[in-house]
């Protein structure tokens, strides 16, 4: 599968935040001009005079002055570039979480939540430490350039010298920094890993607490393996960086002894060869720092690799909301398949490509349906029939391989999908409960409207309501989705999807469900399409669908006298 082209940190910036990076840099040329003048006047006053024949209160407040100025310049250009960084980093946030609700369903499965979870977290936070660390690195490189103009100007012999030697540190520190990199991105994919292992434990605890086997298999085969790896290469990466600064330190000293000894065999004044040594003294904190911070962009360089690698949807700033059509009256599926699809990117059209997986057989096969406004349809089928997967089709979540699905004869595509889904409500048997209810098109809930199913739902004594909140989520499965049902209801869709909703729920609160809240839901106006298999109750139905086997079918009058008696005789 081809990746979409990934763009490097530096070309994001200045595609993006051109004119804030140029004041910047713009920032850190006077900081390094002012630094260049408290050097240059050290040497003209203390290195080049008698000092004590021209030292005097004026000479000391002068040079005051240039330290003042130099500590303003500094933290000047450096908060201008932190928050610049930061202003990056927040829009990366934020465009990262759009695009994950705007990436298709499929799409987000495929990548799963361990990944997803790993780049919103550490790679973010990366990203976050390298523009921390940016003013050093772009300091010290500036820096480096406006204190070699006034070497050189010194002495051009003595300052090609030393850059000679500065270039070898630097080249040498470069190799070592490699092997940083190549660790970072080894520690990046077992980091993955990590995060699965980690969501296992979480999600699994239950399971684990009834078999210590396999806690223990999964802690000590899957999770110390994984950490001894990430242990095992943040020792080589740290190791090779450690190297990398220690060796930098070193010969920034050994550079002293260079100057003078090349000052003596070229008969270069003391003066100069001190101002030379002072400045290479000055630097070593400033060259030392960028070549510390420069492992950290290069692990936020991994980090934009990872999150561009996940193949979202493009960032769109605006939503889709309710502009679905208002007056449908039947929508219908026609010559329906579905199989698993691979995504493909297509690097030159800069597109999403869907490839059907030739490895996998069809979910759904030729499936034809008509839903028409006000219907309570019911569907039965045996585990892995694809009745599941036809619910995601009918609510636009899933795109069907082959055929057309069209409401009211205008066909749903790729460009009015997102409008399409909008007429939906759903509880999946796997689905995530929202505390805040919203109402129709998003305003204010019915206040009204949600008392009463509040009521009707038997929860008024579990859960309370305030200023459009609920108050709790911990209850059992079946008043968690009696929960789901007041949130679906709250939000006034024209059409409302239950997958199994009634398999969780007593026997009791099963009755009601299907003798009065079924009733009650069609009242307001609501199409049902109800996944079931309590054959005492397709009484209440308009409509019985079959699937089997992935091909649906209606069932007609007998079928269904048949299936209300014994419906597992009938998904045989």
């Amino acid at each position: 599968m081809s990746s979409r082209a990934t763009v490097s940190l530096y070309h994001m910036i200045w595609a993006h935040y051109r004119l804030p990076f140029l004041k910047v840099i713009f920032l850190n040329l006077v900081n390094a001009a002012v630094s260049v003048g408290i050097i240059a006047y050290i040497n003209h006053t203390f290195i080049s005079q008698p000092v004590f024949n021209t030292l005097s209160w004026a000479s000391l407040g002068q040079f005051s002055a240039l330290v003042v100025l130099l500590l303003v310049t500094t933290f000047l250009s450096q908060y201008a570039l932190t928050r610049l960084g930061h202003q990056f980093v927040y829009e990366l946030r934020t465009k990262l979480v759009k695009q994950i609700i705007d990436t298709n369903v499929p799409q987000i499965d495929h990548l799963g939540s361990a990944r997803l979870l790993a780049s919103l977290s550490s790679d973010i936070q990366s990203i976050t430490v390298a523009f921390v660390r940016m003013p050093e690195l772009v300091q010290g490189v500036i820096l480096s350039v406006g204190v070699a103009l006034y070497l050189g100007w010194l002495s051009l012999p003595l300052l090609l010298i030393v850059m000679f030697w500065i270039a070898m540190t630097i080249w040498i520190s470069t190799i070592l920094v490699k092997h940083v990199y190549t660790h970072l991105r080894e520690l990046r994919e077992i980091n993955d890993l990590l995060y699965e292992d980690y969501q296992s434990i979480i999600d699994g605890r239950k399971e684990l607490a009834l078999n210590q086997h396999r806690a223990e298999k999964l802690y000590k085969d899957d999770f110390l393996n994984h950490a001894k790896s990430y242990q095992h290469r943040v020792i080589k990466s740290d190791t090779y960086h450690l190297s990398a600064v220690n060796w930098s330190n070193i010969m920034m000293f050994a550079a002293i002894g260079v100057v003078f000894a090349v000052s003596n065999y070229l008969a270069i004044p003391m003066g100069i060869a001190t101002t030379f040594s002072l400045t290479i003294l000055f630097m070593q904190s400033p060259i030392l720092h960028a070549v510390g911070a420069y492992p950290t962009l290069q692990t936020a360089q991994v980090a934009l690799d990872k999150i561009q690698s996940l193949e979202l949807a493009e960032y769109q700033p605006t939503f889709t909301t309710d502009i679905g059509v208002n007056n449908w009256q039947s929508i219908s599926f026609n010559d329906i398949d579905y199989r698993y699809a691979s995504i493909d990117i297509d690097t030159d059209a800069n597109e999403v490509v869907v490839k059907e997986n030739e490895h996998s057989s069809d979910i759904l096969k030729s499936v034809n349906l008509t839903l028409k406004r006000g219907d309570v349809v019911f569907l039965i089928g045996a585990n892995g029939s694809g009745k599941s997967t036809l619910a995601k089709i009918i609510t636009g979540i899933f795109t069907p391989s082959i055929g057309a699905v069209k409401i009211n004869s205008q066909l749903v595509d790729s460009e009015n999908n997102a409008d399409y889904r909008q007429l939906f409500s759903a509880i999946f048997s796997d689905q995530h409960l929202f505390k805040q209810l919203i109402g129709r098109e998003g305003q204010q809930p019915d206040e009204a409207l949600v008392n009463t199913w509040l009521h009707k739902l038997n929860l008024q004594d579990k859960v309370s309501v305030t200023e459009n909140q609920l108050s709790t989520d911990k209850l059992s499965q079946g008043q968690r989705k009696r929960l789901a049902m007041l949130i679906a209801v709250a939000e006034q869709k024209d059409i409302l999807l239950l997958d199994e909703w009634a398999a969780d729920q007593d026997p009791a609160f099963r009755r009601v469900f299907y003798q009065t809240l079924i009733p009650e839901l069609k009242a307001l106006g609501k199409t049902l399409f109800i996944i079931s298999h309590d054959d005492g109750y397709f009484e209440h139905a308009d409509r019985l669908l079959l699937m089997k086997e992935g091909r649906l079918i209606e069932l007609n009058a007998e079928e269904r006298q048949r299936a209300s008696a014994d419906a597992i005789a009938m998904l045989a």
